[in-house]
């Protein structure tokens, strides 16, 4: 469970609660005022917008394509069809772009794999106070997926072919 929602859902209870105890008359001696107001300033707060960071910095709402490597525009997300756009998850389903970077980046192939993609997590965005953003981003394929290259155990660079995987979003 997101940490933020799990507080954000207990203050909520805890301000519901103090309400209805007010309004039957149970508040508590003193108290009574400042639960009130306090119940009533978590009633009139906004919800937050939950945003995706694009590469130069703007908040997306339910963005059509996202870049995931910003200095060269290697990898992205593009044709997104959003099934979700929560606190506590978006998600959508669309494309993954990639280039495989053979032999070199620059003279690289751009490959297309169909995706689903979760995002999760939750941070301020800095001089937006209404505004959270989604902090890393889980991608699934769906069909065909790219080679992910590591080393085994003898030291030997392997190819991989991993379900999904998941990466911090841009801040």
């Amino acid at each position: 469970m997101n940490v933020h929602w799990g507080r954000s859902r207990a203050v909520a209870a805890g301000a519901a609660a103090v309400a209805v105890a007010v309004g039957l008359g149970l508040g508590l001696p003193g108290a009574a005022g400042a639960a009130t107001a306090t119940a009533a300033t978590a009633a009139a707060a906004p919800a937050p917008q939950y945003v995706v960071p694009g590469c130069s910095g703007e908040a997306q709402v339910k963005p059509g394509t996202i870049v995931l490597a910003c200095a060269d525009d290697g990898i992205g997300l593009k044709g997104l069809h959003w099934t979700s756009w929560t606190p506590e998850l978006a998600s959508a389903y669309g494309t993954e772009w990639s280039n495989d970077c053979i032999s070199n980046c620059a003279s690289g192939h751009i490959h297309d794999y169909p995706v689903v993609v979760e995002l999760l997590g939750s941070a301020a965005v800095k001089g937006h106070p209404g505004e959270r953003r989604y902090t890393e981003a889980t991608i699934t394929y769906t069909a065909s997926r790219p080679p992910v290259y590591t080393k085994n155990c003898s030291g030997k660079v392997v190819a991989t072919y991993p379900v999904s995987f998941t990466l911090p979003l841009a801040p």
